[in-house]
């Protein structure tokens, strides 16, 4: 029996058939890890993105509201800027604002509740980053002082909008204009993690935050004059009620009389006042 091998055009077959078998593993694997690449970058985008809203939209509800503009401010300043060839807005945001979350971690840091709030984006070389400055004490510098920390890498936009009851406006000061109906804060970031490939995909994340424009009531202590007065009660003796111009009481030597002028309970002879108690008892007082 005869033994027959394969022949020249079956291998050259098996071999197209091979390459393009192992040519398809290979375009799925590397699509996969591309796949696995984007889903990363946009999910750290995506955290970035929600960590800045999150924080700005607590500090803006928190937004302080009182009847002296010292203690009222929340400013928009609107801004632009070029990031990688696109248009962004690098707005900032200014507010007073409480807070129960001190800026250092201790015991007793001598910190109130009450913040001067500010955030901004900046390049510092290297990266994008949104700063968050925090100072625990109302000053007359609102834009200077407390502790600048970064808050999120990567956010490269900040949008934000005021409604004022009738359209949104870019650009907003609470000094002139009060407190808004509510602001729209617009953020986006790019998400790049390490060994990954260029071009980071790009998330924008949107939220309106309602605002009560209506102050909360005030402290205020009624202050009562309780008029002490000493009165004669059962054998006590009393005295009478200062004059209207805040001379001496009324009557003779500081007792009071009666409607003819004479001491009531007792009689005036000479430089001395002779004054009967219940018990039939006679004092002599001098008078002054």
């Amino acid at each position: 029996m005869q033994r027959r091998g394969f022949t020249l055009l079956e291998l050259l077959i098996a071999g197209v058939m091979t390459s393009v078998v192992l040519g398809g593993v290979t375009m799925s694997l590397s699509q996969l890890g591309l796949s696995k690449s984007i889903s990363r970058q946009r999910l750290d985008a995506f955290s970035r993105c929600d960590t800045a809203l999150r924080t700005i939209r607590r500090d803006i509800i928190s937004v302080l509201r009182r009847d002296d503009l010292f203690d009222t401010r929340l400013r928009i300043l609107n801004d632009t800027s070029n990031f990688e060839g696109r248009l962004v807005d690098r707005d900032e945001l200014l507010l007073f604002n409480s807070s129960l979350r001190a800026n250092k971690e201790i015991d007793f840091n001598g910190e109130g509740i009450e913040y001067e709030t500010q955030y901004r984006i900046d390049d510092d070389g290297y990266d994008t980053v949104m700063w968050k400055r925090r100072d625990p004490i109302l000053d007359d510098n609102p834009l200077g002082g407390g502790v600048a920390t970064p808050l999120a890498k990567g956010v490269v936009s900040l949008q934000l909008e005021a409604y004022d009851g009738e359209s949104w406006v870019p650009q907003w000061d609470s000094d002139e204009l009060g407190i808004p109906h509510a602001i729209r804060i617009t953020i986006a970031a790019i998400g790049s993690v390490e060994g990954d490939d260029v071009n980071p995909p790009f998330i924008e994340l949107r939220t309106v935050v309602p605002l009560d424009r209506i102050m909360p009531p005030a402290d205020l202590f009624e202050e009562e004059e309780a008029e002490e007065e000493e009165t004669g009660d059962d054998g006590e003796l009393g005295l009478g009620s200062e004059n209207a111009d805040g001379g001496a009481p009324s009557g003779v030597g500081g007792f009071p009389t009666d409607r003819e002028g004479e001491p009531e309970g007792g009689s005036k002879g000479g430089d001395t006042f002779i004054f009967t108690d219940p018990d039939g008892n006679k004092h002599e007082i001098p008078l002054p």
